[in-house]
């Protein structure tokens, strides 16, 4: 169930991520391995992640995505190997909030595109932040909430 949509400014945000071309058999797969990947990262250098993960899709093909994967950290902080320093951007965005499992989240996204429509155009890919998921601990499916709690946020710059 999605709720209302919003238009708001926000900040930039210093981020920790991974970015692969995937095929879309694969996403989620290469989703968990990037998180777990972060949490390693984060825990080995006994930092904490500012917010909860996001994934922004910079292409979504038909049959392979290019995927961002990636945590808020409070400051900029150095990556390594994988895992890359950067920054969600800044300034006019609309936001929506999906509530539930994944299987209905294209009618947050037809909400959010419909607003788009009216007071804006896309400025870069937009991105989904998991509320659910915690990387101050080491990412378990099994100690998520029910998809039916699932709490996930749509974030779309704008012009």
């Amino acid at each position: 169930m999605a709720t209302m949509t919003t238009i708001d400014v926000r900040e930039p945000q210093s981020v920790l991520s991974t970015r692969q071309t995937v095929p879309i058999a694969d996403l989620t797969r290469a989703q968990g391995a990037s998180l777990h990947e972060l949490w390693r990262f984060l825990r080995e250098r006994g930092l904490s992640p500012s917010g909860p993960p996001f994934v922004r899709y910079h292409t979504f093909g038909d049959v392979e995505t290019d995927v961002e994967v990636g945590v808020p950290v409070g400051d900029a902080v150095t990556g390594a190997g994988r895992i890359s320093s950067g920054e969600l951007p800044g300034g006019r965005a609309i936001t929506t909030v999906h509530l539930g499992a994944h299987d209905r989240l294209g009618d947050a996204y037809d909400r959010l595109q419909a607003r788009l429509a009216m007071h804006g155009r896309a400025a870069g890919p937009g991105w989904e932040v998991y509320e659910w998921i915690d990387l101050t601990r080491e990412p378990d499916p099994s100690s998520w909430p029910a998809p039916a709690d699932w709490r996930t946020q749509l974030v779309q710059p704008i012009t």
